[in-house]
């Protein structure tokens, strides 16, 4: 692995463990987040703030990772399986009751400086919503 698909194999690591003093030391001060509704955020806390709020709501994990980078690697893409448990109500989604769901998702790192510099989440929200509907 190069060091880009290295710090991002770590951070979907931490991501995984509820790590998040390990997701605050991969990414950059300023680090921008494109989240899966389409917000941006930037800053290390309102990404904390983001990522916990959203694992509040959905109870994810991430398998089944193949990563992929650029030919300069500063970007890397993990292309990988979300499951989890839908466990409180997110605004604009159905209602919550501990729906269970597997769907295939995408993680997309821009990486300066051995730091993660933006990141973005990527899913068919339709399926996704369908999957908490059905």
């Amino acid at each position: 692995m190069t060091d880009a698909q290295t710090i991002a194999s770590r951070f979907i690591q931490a991501l995984n463990d509820r790590d998040f003093d390990a997701l605050s030391r991969l990414v950059d001060e300023d680090v921008a987040l494109d989240s899966l509704t389409g917000q941006r955020t930037v800053g290390v806390e309102p990404l904390r703030a983001n990522i916990m709020t959203f694992l509040r709501h959905f109870d994810e994990s991430y398998g089944d990772i193949v990563l992929m980078r650029d030919s300069f690697g500063q970007r890397v893409a993990a292309d990988l399986t979300a499951r989890g448990s839908y466990r409180e109500t997110f605004d604009g989604f159905p209602a919550a009751s501990g729906q269970t769901y597997s769907i295939p998702s995408v993680f997309v790192f821009e990486i300066e400086d051995q730091s993660i510099t933006r990141l973005s989440h990527h899913r068919n929200m339709r399926a996704f919503e369908a999957e908490l509907s059905g």
